[in-house]
C-alpha cells in the first residue's frame, strides 16, 4: 500500500468562490499547479475529495462538476501535473434536488470518499495526507486516521493540526517529511461506491 495524498478543491487548489460549477469561474491559487507536479515527481499518488452540493441545491448538475474537473485537468497537464482521481459528493440534506436530497456518509466529514480514493489507489490512508482549507477536510482526516494539514490565510484553530498558507507550502512540507525532515517548522507565517453514488472520474492517459 502507498502513500497518498488527497486534496480538497476549493480553497486548496482553486479560489473559494462558492459553487463554483463552470469553467469560467475557475481560478488556480498561486502555486498550486506547481505543487501538484512536485507531488506527481515524487511518486506521491494524488486524489482529490470534493463536496459539491451545488449539485443538491441545483446551482449546476452532475456534468458541469466533470467539465470542471476537465478543464482543472487540461490545465494542470498544461504544466506537467495531474490528479490520478477525481472524487465528488452531490449529496446535501438540504438539497432541493429530490434525488440528491440527503444524507450521506461520503460527505466530508465523513470517510466515504477518503476509503474511495484508498481502494482504487491502493493507499495508507494512516500513513497519507489530508489537505484542505476547512474543518470538513481536518475531520475528515481524523476519521480515517490520515494527517491533516489545513491550508489558508489563518491559522486552524486546533493547535495540534499544522497550518500552512497554501497547497504550496503544505506540499512542501510533505516532501521534506517523505525525505526526513517532519521535524522542520510549519511554513505558516506565524499564526465503494458509485453504489453510493459517490461520483469517480479517473484521467485516462
Amino acid at each position: 500500500m502507498k502513500t497518498g495524498v488527497l486534496l480538497d478543491r476549493d480553497g486548496t487548489i482553486i479560489v473559494d468562490r462558492g459553487y463554483v460549477g463552470s469553467v469560467d469561474r475557475v481560478e488556480f491559487i498561486p502555486g498550486s499547479i506547481e505543487a501538484i507536479a512536485a507531488l506527481n515527481e515524487a511518486g506521491i499518488p494524488v486524489a482529490v475529495v470534493t463536496n459539491q452540493a451545488g449539485v443538491a441545491r441545483g446551482y449546476y448538475g452532475i456534468e458541469d462538476v466533470h467539465l470542471v474537473h476537465k478543464h482543472i485537468d487540461e490545465e494542470l497537464a498544461r504544466h506537467g501535473a495531474r490528479v490520478d482521481l477525481w472524487l465528488f459528493c452531490p449529496y446535501h440534506p438540504d438539497g432541493v434536488v429530490e434525488s440528491f436530497a440527503r444524507s450521506s456518509a461520503d460527505r466530508k466529514p465523513g470517510p466515504g470518499m477518503a476509503l474511495a480514493a484508498a481502494d482504487a489507489l491502493d493507499l495508507d490512508l494512516t500513513a497519507s495526507w489530508v489537505v484542505g482549507d476547512s474543518a470538513s477536510d481536518m475531520g475528515l482526516a481524523r476519521s480515517v486516521g490520515a494527517t491533516p494539514l489545513h491550508v489558508g490565510p489563518a491559522a486552524f484553530p486546533a493547535g495540534d493540526i499544522l497550518s500552512f498558507p497554501d497547497l504550496a507550502a503544505a506540499a512542501d512540507h510533505i516532501l521534506r517529511s517523505r525525505r526526513g525532515g517532519a521535524e522542520t517548522a510549519p511554513l505558516l507565517p506565524v499564526s465503494a461506491v458509485h453504489g453510493r453514488r459517490i461520483v469517480r472520474q479517473r484521467l485516462h492517459r
